[in-house]
């Protein structure tokens, strides 16, 4: 299965302050879409909008035709369970090991799995990765790369339909940074719908089908990336400017 994602006319505000306004944009499945940003542009805001864990203020964040605002309580939480979401710091969960923290996603997705199925899921992830990590610790206990790798094993590991990523490849290095530009190729194969955000251009960027500049909590422009990458605006070549030079 797929997900078709999209923004009409999306304001949001925290706090009665303005984060994004008239935000306009279409996350296709199977299609990888990058969005970039100086820090305090809204970013990871519009990330948990589309994503369903922020409500927007105004217009309408649609899955499928379906608008979010119309669904329960009940069918936001199974909407849910058909996306994964990779937080910039990580966000696990401090008081659990690193098991119950991979395990949680399962057991909302597929209730129906015995523990020992489950658990079965998350060995078999963790030895395709060769990620080799003490599952009974906590997530003080591991480095920043590390959680963050966990973070996407969590977000991956039920299958997702749309995966979100805030800072996809930051604190990681580079050959786990690589796994995942790997697995995310697989994933577009498979129909996966793929939201990237950054403050700045990153390595993995290179995957993207579509670059979305992010300004002020406006979208400044917005097209397919070979394009857009040539653009000459200076805002727009600024975000760019550490892009890998062929």
């Amino acid at each position: 299965m797929s997900v078709f994602i999209e923004l009409q006319n999306v304001a949001v505000e925290l706090g009665g302050q303005p984060v994004l306004q008239d935000i306009n944009l279409e996350l296709q499945p199977g299609k990888i879409t990058a969005i970039l940003g100086n820090s305090g542009s809204g970013l990871s805001v519009l990330l948990k909008t589309a994503a369903g864990l922020i409500p927007a203020t105004r217009g309408q964040v649609l899955y499928d035709d379906c608008n979010l605002d119309s669904f329960s309580e009940r069918q936001l939480r199974q909407m849910q369970t058909r996306t994964g979401f990779v937080f910039q710091d990580a966000a696990l969960w401090a008081n659990m090991d690193l098991a119950t923290n991979l395990d949680l996603p399962l057991t909302a997705k597929f209730p129906h799995l015995r523990p020992q199925e489950r658990k079965q899921r998350i060995e078999a992830a963790l030895q395709r990765y060769d990620f080799s990590v003490d599952t009974k610790k906590r997530p003080v206990d591991i480095s920043q790369g590390q959680k963050k790798f966990v973070s996407f094993l969590r977000a991956t590991i039920p299958e997702p339909e749309a995966l979100f990523m805030d800072e996809p490849t930051s604190t990681m290095d580079n050959s786990w940074a690589r796994k995942i530009k790997d697995e995310l190729v697989s994933l577009r194969a498979k129909g996966t719908t793929l939201i990237l955000a950054g403050n700045q251009y990153q390595p993995i960027f290179e995957l993207a089908d579509h670059l979305v500049i992010l300004h002020n909590g406006r979208i400044l422009d917005q097209g397919e990336s070979d394009k857009m990458l040539l653009s000459p605006h200076p805002d727009i070549q600024s975000l760019l400017a550490c892009r890998p030079v062929e």
